[in-house]
Formats: C-alpha cells, sequence, structure tokens
C-alpha cells in the first residue's frame, strides 16, 4: 500500500476505535498485516537539500579564499586546487558506496556535490591552461562526465543537473539542428533511472521531481530541434509530446491524490488544453507557416532523417497509447488524448480551407468539456466536474470575445455561466446529500 495512505490509515485507526468504528484487535491486526511505516523521506529530503548547500558553501568559501590572489598562483598550484574539489568529492563518494551504500540522502549529496566539483575543476583547469573551447562543448563534456554518477550512486539530482545540461547545450545549437537532435539519445539514456526510481517509489518526491524535469526538458528540447524543416508542423508535434506526457501520468497513477505527486498528468493535461484552446482561434490556422520556429531549409541529410524519425516516433507513440486507453476502456483519458490526431487532419485540411480546422477543435473541445462535465456528475468528481465547466466557461468566453455581439450580451452570458456553475455545484454537493 501507498506510505502516504499507510500512514493516513494509522492516524485514524485511534479515532476510528474510540467510535466504535473498529475494534482494538481489528486495529492491531491491521497494523500487524500492514507492518510498520518507515519515514525516512522528509529527513533524507532535508539532508539531500542541507547537505548539498554545505558542500557547495564550503568549496565556494575554498575558492573565494585563493580569488584575490589567483593570478599570482603558480600554474600547477592552481591545477592543484582546481582539482582538489574533484579529488575530494570522488573520496566521499567511494566512502559513502563502501560504507554507507543503503543511506539515499549520503548517496545524493555527495552525488551532487562531486557533479558541481567537475563542472568547475573543467572550467577552473581550461582557465589555468588557456584551453579554448566553446560554452556549449563546456556544457556537453561536463554533463557526459557526471552521467556515470547517475547509476553508480544511484542519485537523482545528477540525473537533474544533467537533463538540464544537456536541454541548453541542445538551446545553444538551436540554429544547428543536426546537431540539437542529439538531445534526444542523450536524454534516452536517463530513462533508466527514471523507470528505477518509479518502481522504487512512485508517490515519493525523487520520482515526481525526476519526472517533471524530464517533462520540461524535453518540451524545450523539442523546440530545439524538431520540425524544423516542415513549416507549420509543430501544431501536431506539441500535441504529440503533451499527449505521450498525459497518458504516461495516468499510467498507474490513479490513487495519487495530490498535483505534486502526478507533474507528468499535471503537465500533459495542461499543455493539451491550452494547444487546443489556441487551435480554436483563427489566427493559428491563418499564419500557420508564419509561426513555425527557426524553419531551417539547410539541413543535412542525416540531420533531416533525424530529425523526421523522431517526429514519427513520438506521433506514433501518442497514437498507440491512444488507442491502448481505447482499448483498456479510459475513454475518459484517451478522448482527452486524442489531439493529436485531430491535429493531424486539421494540418492537411488547413491546405485547403482555415474554416475546418477551427470547426474541428471548437466542436472538440466543446464536446470534451461536456463528457468532463457529465463523468463528474456520473462519477460524483467535483474536481472533474469543475475541470469540464471550467473548459467549456473558457471556450464561450473566446468565442464572444472573438465575435462582433454587444457587451449587453456578452455580460449576460458571463452571467448565465456563472450561475451554471453555481448551479453544477449545488446540485452535486446535493447528490451526495452535503445539502438538505
Amino acid at each position: 500500500m501507498n506510505k502516504v495512505f499507510l500512514r493516513w490509515l494509522y492516524q485514524e485507526l485511534p479515532g476510528l476505535v474510540e467510535k466504535d468504528v473498529l475494534s482494538q484487535e481489528a486495529a492491531d491486526k491491521i497494523r500487524q498485516f500492514y507492518g510498520e511505516v518507515k519515514n525516512p523521506g522528509r529527513m533524507n529530503v532535508g539532508l539531500v537539500i542541507f547537505g548539498t548547500i554545505g558542500a557547495f558553501l564550503i568549496g565556494l568559501g575554498i575558492i573565494l579564499l585563493f580569488a584575490h590572489n589567483w593570478d599570482q598562483l603558480p600554474r600547477l598550484s592552481r591545477a592543484v586546487l582546481s582539482l582538489s574539489p574533484l579529488i575530494i568529492g570522488q573520496i566521499l563518494a567511494l566512502w559513502v558506496l563502501l560504507k554507507k551504500p543503503q543511506s539515499g540522502a549520503l548517496k545524493e549529496s555527495t552525488a551532487t556535490f562531486l557533479s558541481l566539483a567537475v563542472g568547475a575543476a573543467i572550467a577552473l583547469i581550461s582557465q589555468t591552461y588557456n584551453i579554448h573551447g566553446d560554452a556549449a562543448t563546456f556544457i556537453l563534456t561536463w554533463m557526459l562526465l557526471i552521467l556515470p554518477l547517475v547509476y553508480i550512486m544511484q542519485a537523482s539530482l545528477p540525473a537533474v543537473i544533467y537533463l538540464i545540461g544537456i536541454t541548453a547545450w541542445a538551446g545553444s545549437n538551436w540554429d544547428s539542428p543536426a546537431r540539437a537532435v542529439i538531445f534526444w539519445p542523450l536524454a534516452a539514456i536517463i530513462v533508466p533511472h527514471l523507470i528505477w526510481a518509479l518502481r522504487q517509489e512512485i508517490y515519493a518526491l525523487r520520482a515526481a521531481i525526476v519526472s517533471l524535469v524530464m517533462a520540461v526538458c524535453v518540451l524545450f528540447a523539442a523546440s530545439f530541434s524538431l520540425g524544423r524543416n516542415w513549416p507549420g508542423l509543430w501544431v501536431v508535434i506539441f500535441p504529440s509530446i503533451f499527449a505521450v506526457i498525459y497518458f504516461t501520468g495516468n499510467w498507474k497513477f490513479n490513487q495519487i491524490t495530490t498535483n505534486w505527486q502526478k507533474p507528468l498528468r499535471f503537465i500533459g493535461g495542461m499543455g493539451l488544453f491550452v494547444l487546443v484552446f489556441q487551435f480554436t482561434f483563427k489566427y493559428c490556422w491563418q499564419y500557420l507557416g508564419s509561426y513555425s520556429y527557426g524553419i531551417n531549409r539547410d539541413i543535412s541529410f542525416i540531420g533531416l532523417l533525424a530529425d523526421y524519425i523522431i517526429t514519427l516516433a513520438i506521433i506514433a507513440t501518442a497514437v498507440l497509447l491512444f488507442y491502448d486507453n481505447l482499448k483498456r476502456k479510459n475513454n475518459l483519458v484517451a478522448f482527452f488524448g486524442a489531439a493529436p490526431l485531430l491535429a493531424i487532419v486539421a494540418y492537411f485540411l488547413n491546405m485547403q480551407s482555415t474554416f475546418l480546422p477551427l470547426l474541428i477543435f471548437n466542436l472538440y473541445l466543446f464536446v470534451l468539456s461536456l463528457s468532463r462535465i457529465v463523468a463528474g456528475f456520473r462519477l460524483n468528481n467535483q474536481s472533474l466536474l469543475n475541470t469540464g465547466m471550467l473548459m467549456l466557461s473558457v471556450l464561450i468566453i473566446a468565442r464572444f470575445f472573438d465575435s462582433d455581439i454587444s457587451f449587453i450580451i456578452k455580460g449576460l452570458v458571463f452571467i448565465i455561466v456563472g450561475i451554471g456553475f453555481l448551479m453544477a455545484n449545488l446540485v452535486y454537493t446535493r447528490r451526495l446529500g452535503g445539502v438538505k
């Protein structure tokens, strides 16, 4: 059972016994059946944060002590000082692996310190011996050197640093898509660690942070590396990426109750809604080619091929996940993730007329909102009900602002929509017996 729910259950047991809902014997049997809850999570997070900050401050203080006469020191002394944090970090990491292999907090803090020490050592040695290079080369070298720490130390903070680093590297190569596209195989190396983190504890902060950073970095990297030679293809690429994130976030996350524990579902769902809402406006389809980011028609054949392969793989994954949810009868999830399929149809229809894409996505958002409202009533889920009402309200308000209708009628529509919110929630609470 999820540790969060188990802690909640143990907190409720004394009250249930006091109210004679359970006997003391039954409560004791429940505790014996599930066992004691180990609660290292909060302490580990604190140790990781403060341990990393402390190590960073110590290293920064040592550097500052020598900074005032750094240029006067001989090269050998500067080289030794530059490599000292790296050597210390390696010794600490080895000690943790040999003496404290079960301590996740020590692994995270020492691996993070060593990751930062690697970057500092590269920068200082390059400055000492006047080794020339650009920022992109420095970042990529740094990230590749700290990559083994992710798996040797089973540490997630170096994985986060690595993902952010390769994303920054891809961004520095936005004008060279053939190089930026290398982000995808580099990011794929972290996927096994992400799977391991989810299997360790799907509800833990570690899994949430790595998932969140992976999703955000993938979105940024897509804008740097994909669709660079196909005008307007972003209307298919980004819904597909958000759909993959959304579908992945709904996998084995049904019992999660807080948004911070389900970042993939939140980011994917929010991204899909924002894109679908954007697709309901005429300007989006009228100037589709003009909004294409960084079109580059001088891409080499290899870069072009890699772009197409990764783009098609993302779209195919979104379609397969859509089909899988339909097959498993997760109709509400599947319908929300159908945006990439509609985007493909709208993309080709837009070559003939901008009216049909507008009609498709306005109808889709309207039906999607209604489906969530109906599901909210049917499943007694107020969050689902209000989400559907909010989506429908946004669509109605946008269409009224987008049309030549008098302010009186627009004002009345606002009032009607507000009444609709209140009535829907009133009906919901009456169904639950909350209002007599």
